[in-house]
């Protein structure tokens, strides 16, 4: 070998070192996990940033925690920074519950800042009960106490949807939801998404497509009882699966307490449950259940806006037994009344009353409520 050659060789080796040692001297760049929807719930937000709250933020989030806690044992809690967090040794299967401000300003315009508080609870594997993520809007009454409050589910192991990203553009809420793969038992790559927006107004949180695209959104009341003596409470939320606008209303006087419920997008789900106190030779006297069953969908029919509906049930019942079961047999409704014994309150029968008004066939399933669905899904699908 000549020494020319040699002389070359050296050079290629040292340039060959040279190129090894700028590589390994280079920053190390540590890969980015992106997280699946089987991954934990926090996929929303991988990690918060910790923040020190200010003293009313302090004092509302410690109430929040106090609340959690209620009668529990707790090994740790934290409420110096957000998240404020508390850990929960529940027998071996513990978990942890953390509380943190997702957003803050007045969304009702009554001079107090109102909250958006994303609730996160987190227990031994991902399929656990303790496992799961809320958004809820606080509506403030003042620095300590809500009014009112409105939850939106972001994770539960058997939850319909998942909340994959979550932000505030302006006044409203933005998300992007997916079928959650253990509800709908499918591959993540055959499961839908969709975006949808929230707003709060007319004091309700509302998905915007509930309002534009929804039958119920244009009731004229939204109540259930008429003005009547007796109604104590009349709430307003949203349904945290299918975001539609929920009404519950209690009605109380002497022994009668019936709680009463509505909700649906297209389709009218109505339901009343309430108890009676029944003489021990009468609780199983099919013709007592009978009568009383209708003397209730007849004080329910006089005294509530939804007496059209009522009165379809009643029509029925007049000419045909009540067993409990759902009857299909009126085109454009489904119905039961149905009548059971409660074993923690003896001498007494519940008696519970469903009233769905079909208008919408193609709106039954979870996911097809969440995005108003209008039409077949398939074309062999019939009404």
């Amino acid at each position: 070998m000549t020494c020319k050659s040699v002389y070359f060789q050296r050079n290629k080796i040292i340039l060959l070192v040279f190129i090894v040692l700028a590589f390994s001297c280079k920053k190390e760049v540590k890969a980015v996990h992106k997280k699946s929807i089987k991954d934990t719930i926090s996929a929303v937000e991988p990690e918060e940033e910790k923040i020190i709250p200010t003293e009313i933020e302090s004092n509302f989030l410690k109430r929040l925690i106090k609340e959690e806690i209620g009668t529990q044992k707790y090994k740790e809690m934290q409420i110096s920074e957000s998240p404020y967090y508390v850990d929960f040794a529940n027998d071996g299967d513990p978990y942890t519950v953390s509380f943190s401000i997702f957003e803050k300003r007045d969304f009702n315009n009554d001079g107090i800042i109102d909250y958006v508080i994303n609730r996160s609870s987190e227990g031994m594997l991902g399929g656990n009960a303790n496992t799961n993520r809320d958004f809820i809007f606080y509506i403030m009454q003042d620095e300590i106490k809500e009014k009112e409050s409105h939850s939106i589910l972001g994770y539960a192991p058997f939850s319909y949807n998942i909340i994959d990203e979550a932000n505030f553009v302006g006044n409203k809420f933005k998300i992007k939801v997916t079928q959650n793969f253990r509800t709908y038992s499918s591959a993540v790559e055959d499961l839908k998404s969709t975006s949808l927006s929230f707003i709060y107004k007319n004091g309700n949180l509302y998905e915007e497509s509930y309002l534009s695209s929804c039958k119920l959104a244009k009731l004229k009341s939204k109540t259930i009882f008429n003005a009547i003596p007796g109604v104590e409470k009349r709430t307003r939320s949203i349904e945290m699966h299918n975001y539609t606008e929920t009404i519950e209303e209690i009605y109380k006087k002497n022994d009668t307490l019936i709680n009463a419920s509505v909700g649906g997008c297209d389709n009218l789900i109505l339901e009343f449950n309430t108890f009676y106190k029944v003489e021990p030779d009468k609780i199983d006297n099919t013709e007592f259940k009978k009568e009383t069953a209708l003397q209730l969908l007849e004080f329910l029919a006089k005294n509530t806006q939804f007496s059209k509906e009522i009165n379809v049930a009643i029509n029925y019942y007049q000419n045909n037994p009540l067993d409990n079961e759902y009857i299909e047999k009126i085109k454009g409704y489904g119905f039961r009344v149905l009548i059971d014994k409660d074993e923690d309150r003896k001498g007494e029968l519940r008696f519970l009353v469903q009233i769905d008004k079909i208008d919408n066939p193609y709106q039954k399933e979870n996911w097809e409520i969440v995005t108003r669905n209008k039409k077949p899904i398939n074309e062999d699908d019939e009404y």
